[in-house]
């Protein structure tokens, strides 16, 4: 892992000159002085922009995404439970969302690639906890640099999150949210290019999924609940053996 770089240097600060040693600036310099300190606050805020008609150059503090997913008739959802429209919020409508085969026996999984990234922005996956097996033992999650933990008021579970600040130089980062033994496991990579802050995006996609990962209604986009999808062996214990309903013939009979 790279070392996390030193904190700057503080700032040293020239004292202020007294009434008699300060000069009236002609009033060209005057506008000149006054606009350099005008930026000097904008930057200091981080928040305003001297160009006009520009936005704001903020960093991102909250969540692009609802927290109830939409229900429409004509909502899409290329991956199952993750609805096309909350990642097109975060990432643009620019970008290509790709699934793994619905029919297949392991974890969904869900990629989106933007221009210009090397590898993908986004990835999920959910599926169940079984034989010791955690979402976060596969190696496909990106590891940000700031743990916590997270829940949702009624609900029996937790999320644990590994992500990293906004502006941060390492902008990745993951979060896994699991109830019982079902997990839903969201990673950003190349935050850079998304709107919205990183963790709250994920709380809040991780929210909208709710009712199907932990609630026992359909996945939106595969038609089945978390409990009809499980595979024969992603049990937490193994299934009994059948008991045979054949007895060998008897010779004595």
């Amino acid at each position: 892992m790279p070392p996390t770089p030193p904190s700057p240097a503080g700032k040293h600060h020239r004292p202020r000159p007294t009434a008699a040693q300060h000069r009236r600036l002609p009033a060209g310099r005057t506008a000149l002085t006054t606009l350099t300190a005008l930026a000097a606050a904008c930057l200091a805020l981080a928040g305003c922009s001297l160009i006009p008609d520009t936005q704001p150059t903020t960093l991102p503090t909250a969540a692009v995404v609802p927290t109830t997913a939409p229900t429409g008739e004509g909502e899409k959802y290329t991956c199952p439970g993750i609805p096309d429209t909350a990642l097109y919020a975060m990432f643009g409508n620019n970008v290509t969302i790709r699934a793994s085969d619905k029919n297949r026996t392991t974890a969904p999984e869900c990629r989106v690639d933007a221009p210009g990234q090397g590898s993908s922005v986004f990835y999920s996956e959910f599926w169940y906890i079984y034989d010791d097996r955690g979402p976060w033992d596969g190696g496909s999650l990106a590891w940000g640099r700031e743990a916590s933990t997270f829940t949702f008021d009624g609900i029996e579970g937790q999320g644990e999150a590994h992500t990293s600040s906004p502006g941060a130089k390492y902008d990745y980062g993951s979060t896994v949210f699991t109830c019982g033994d079902h997990y839903l496991a969201m990673s950003i990579r190349h935050a850079s290019v998304m709107a919205g802050d990183m963790r709250e995006n994920l709380i809040a996609l991780t929210q909208s999924a709710l009712p199907w990962l932990c609630q026992d209604q359909p996945i939106p986009g595969l038609g089945k609940t978390m409990e009809q999808a499980r595979p024969y062996y992603a049990y937490p214990t193994p299934l009994p053996s059948p008991t045979p309903t054949n007895t060998p013939n008897n010779p004595d009979n």
